[in-house]
Order: C-alpha cells, then sequence, then structure tokens
C-alpha cells in the first residue's frame, strides 16, 4: 500500500509542478541531464583544442610533431577520442528524446 501512496504522491506533486505527466517530468529531467553532460564533453573537448591549438583530426595528423612527452600525447588523445565519443553518443540520445 506504500507503494501506491508514493506513486499517487508523486503524480500529484509534478501535475503541481506543472506537468502534465510522469513521462513529461521524466522527459525533462532526462534532456536536462543529457544537456548537462554534453556541456561537460563539449568543455573537456574544448580544454584539449586549446591545449594543443588544433581540433582532434589534426591532432592526429600532428601528432608525431607535437612537443608533448609520447605518454602526455598518447593518454590525451584518449581521452579526447573518449569524450568525442560519449559526446555523439549522448547527442544521438538527445535527439532522440527530442
Amino acid at each position: 500500500m506504500l507503494i501506491k501512496e508514493q506513486s499517487l504522491a508523486l503524480q500529484e506533486t509534478v501535475q503541481l509542478m506543472g506537468y502534465n505527466s510522469l513521462e513529461d517530468f521524466a522527459l525533462v529531467q532526462a534532456r536536462e541531464k543529457l544537456l548537462h553532460e554534453i556541456n561537460y564533453c563539449v568543455r573537456q573537448i574544448d580544454q584539449f583544442e586549446k591545449k594543443y591549438e588544433m581540433d582532434y583530426t589534426d591532432f592526429c595528423k600532428n601528432f608525431h610533431q607535437l612537443q608533448q612527452s609520447i605518454f602526455e600525447k598518447e593518454e590525451d588523445s584518449a581521452e579526447w577520442n573518449a569524450e568525442l565519443k560519449q559526446l555523439n553518443i549522448l547527442q544521438k540520445r538527445l535527439a532522440r528524446l527530442a
């Protein structure tokens, strides 16, 4: 019985917040969370672009000419690539919710 009461209280709360349903509320929350994660990825990518003064494609092309140590370049490359892939995944998820 407690779960049913909680469910009703939740439905009432989200309706009082201006949402038509729990699904509408969840959709807004999911979009906001995805946008937050997208913004984080963009900030991380921006840091790499500022550090190397180029985008990832140019970074890969110029990898061996860069002055940083091989360890630093390899670590940055892996993290940068992961952020780009994560950004792509998050953007696709957000598009599906549109």
